[in-house]
């Protein structure tokens, strides 16, 4: 019960600040799948590579929708606590729209799925809702992935996390900080005891980029927001994440 009136916390406020951030053309919500795979003996990250790439040109001309997709590889992480190699991440405009994807691919790629099994199966598939909280100014298709695990306290409003994102973002433009936030909601497929009321991620261009909020929080200038009163998030994990291609998701 306690898991489901967070919950429902948590659809709130992504509902409010739908409404909040609708005015200003900002991304706002897409359909995504995440896949958590590992190499197959002998194999490496360059075979993965090679078969997205067949995937890439099976796409122009196969799918009928916006479907784009990133593969992600671990760089700050613990193998005990995370035992995969590498991640794909799907994304499309909504569920109708990712689910017309899949079904051309179920019906049309078999083949390449056979060569993306052949190098690294998949033995974890997961539907997520991802909401922007915070676009950057400037995009590139390749960066870092910094993700951590969130739960709300139980007392914790939906005006104060609003409240506190905004003071947030504030702080990082203060900062000089263009990393885009985003809150990732796991739906069907994922574990039927989740540790986590949602998935907290930052993608940034650089590491470069990635190391302006701790530098500033040791240099005695930490988020005033006070976020971290209102929730609890476990350790951040730092992944590369390369595009591999897809159609273009307007």
């Amino acid at each position: 019960m306690k898991k489901f009136i967070r919950y429902l916390v948590f659809l709130s406020l992504i509902s409010f600040s739908y409404v909040a951030y609708s005015d200003n053309h900002m991304p706002r919500t897409y359909a995504m799948e995440g896949y958590q795979c590992n190499l197959a003996d002998g194999k490496g990250l360059d075979d993965v590579l090679r078969v997205a790439s067949k995937w890439d040109k099976w796409a122009d001309s196969n799918y009928s929708v916006p479907y784009a997709a990133w593969v992600m590889t671990p760089f700050y992480q613990t193998k005990s606590d995370f035992g995969f190699d590498l991640g794909w991440l799907g994304f499309s405009t909504n569920w109708q729209t990712l689910g017309q994807a899949q079904d051309e691919w179920m019906a049309k790629g078999q083949r390449l799925q056979a060569e993306f099994n052949s190098v690294s199966p998949c033995d974890n598939h997961v539907a997520y809702w991802v909401w922007t909280q915070r676009a950057a100014k400037e995009t590139t298709p390749n960066g870092y992935l910094t993700v951590r695990g969130c739960n709300n306290n139980e007392a914790t409003t939906l005006e104060q996390i609003n409240s506190a994102s905004a003071k947030r973002n504030e702080y990082l433009d203060s900062l000089g900080e263009d990393s885009a936030i985003y809150v990732w909601f796991a739906g069907a497929g994922s574990p039927l005891e989740n540790t986590y009321d949602y998935l907290e991620v930052w993608a940034s261009a650089t590491m470069k980029e990635w190391g302006k909020a701790p530098d500033a929080w040791l240099s005695g200038n930490p988020d005033p927001s006070g976020l971290s009163d209102l929730r609890e998030c476990d350790t951040p994990r730092v992944y590369y994440s390369q595009y591999v291609g897809g159609k273009t998701i307007e």
